[in-house]
């Protein structure tokens, strides 16, 4: 099969969805012809990164770039005009349709209805190349996001071959509480790479946490939306009854404000930024910790929770968006209300105190990955739709 992938954002941008996209696409390109399509990004986006494509199995063959140099959705006059203008790559659209003359692919799977759902439907309908759009992101309906775009994500969305939703969330918001639209597909996580019992003591020795410490570790970009403010703030009442470090990895926009906030609170001999996390070295950052601790307050999925389950590391986490269908209160690990330090700083004290709990959570989680989130299976899936639309 031949197959042409479409997405605004992959490597060296990392993030859930760029590790995503490779993990599923690095199975399928092992049995099919694929080419991946993906603007050149911006350099403010990059700067913090020193990823090689080659690292992830894709070399410059496989990957085609191309300028984004007409995308509505980056105007800043969406927002003052609420989104009236349609938030779509007009670039996006003519590349794709060049790419589809010359490539000939026999699917086109989509990543994002915004900004490349006019892509879809330009090919779908002017090429007649069934076209998968998956649904992943921040594109549907969330904070900071212009309410008309949910009507321009619903249409394209219905004027395509088949629709992949990372979760039941992404459907619900997009068409209804009711919908059984499309297929639920989330992404998944590397058994053998992300697993318990790994020794993460060499971590801890590079960051001078001293031996037998408890460690609390939070991965995410930091952006606003992660909200990794109200875990340093947690961690002021946390200190209060229990001797802990925290570990944050991540880069992002609001790094230096994070930083200034630990100092402020006094906080930063317990507070470490490590920064961009190597993926290679990230299990080994999962196995330093003794809990994982995670507050975005809006997902439409959650990779960093798939990995810390994968790990056997317990979660305590926040009861949002997508997040309740992974983590399962007081089955493997804890909810508790968003935007609240000290009720999350108890939740980390009560589960540091039941050990029992910690490991009944730990052996849930990876039951959970094992059974549900191995990426081969997600693969499979993805090409399963695949070939259901070219029957």
């Amino acid at each position: 099969m031949k197959i042409l992938v479409v997405t605004p954002t992959f490597f060296p941008i990392m993030g859930g969805a760029e590790v995503g996209i490779s993990e599923i696409y690095r199975r399928l390109i092992q049995r099919h012809e694929v080419r991946i399509l993906t603007p050149w990004p911006d350099k403010i986006l990059t700067r913090d990164y020193g990823i090689e494509e080659s690292l992830y199995h894709f070399s410059n063959e496989f990957v085609l770039r191309f300028k984004d140099r007409v995308n509505l959705k980056k105007w800043p006059g969406q927002w003052k005009l609420k989104g009236i203008i349609p938030p779509f790559s007009l670039s996006t659209v003519a590349v794709s349709l060049k790419s589809v003359r010359k490539f000939k692919p026999e699917i086109v799977n989509m990543f994002y209805p915004l900004p490349t759902g006019l892509a879809a439907v330009s090919v779908e309908r002017l090429k007649k190349t069934p076209t998968v759009l998956s649904i992943i992101g921040r594109d549907i309906p969330g904070p900071n996001i212009p309410s008309l775009w949910k009507n321009y994500a619903k249409s394209v969305s219905r004027a395509v071959s088949e629709r992949i939703y990372i979760s039941e969330y992404c459907r619900k918001a997009l068409f209804g509480p009711d919908s059984d639209d499309g297929e639920i597909i989330p992404f998944g996580v590397d058994t053998d790479k992300f697993k318990p019992d790994l020794d993460g003591s060499q971590i801890k020795k590079a960051l001078k946490i001293p031996v037998g410490m408890t460690v609390l570790f939070a991965l995410q970009r930091l952006d606003q939306w992660k909200r990794v403010d109200v875990i340093i703030q947690a961690m002021k009442y946390v200190l209060k009854k229990k001797d802990v470090f925290l570990v944050i990895g991540g880069k992002g926009s609001e790094k230096d404000r994070l930083v200034q906030m630990t100092e402020d609170l006094g906080l930063s001999s317990r507070i470490f930024f490590t920064g961009y996390i190597k993926e290679d070295d990230l299990p080994l950052y999962y196995a330093m910790a003794d809990l994982f601790v995670f507050h975005s307050t809006y997902e439409t999925f959650g990779v960093a929770l798939l990995q810390a389950m994968a790990a056997g590391i317990p979660i305590v986490t926040i009861d949002t968006t997508a997040i309740p269908e992974l983590i399962h209160h007081n089955q493997n690990g804890i909810l508790v209300e968003p935007l609240d330090p000290s009720g999350l700083a108890d939740a980390v004290v009560s589960l540091l105190e039941d050990k029992g709990a910690m490991v009944r959570f730990s052996e849930e989680s990876r039951k959970i990955i094992m059974e549900k989130y191995d990426w081969d299976c997600v693969a499979a899936s993805y090409e399963k739709v695949f070939h259901r639309c070219l029957q």
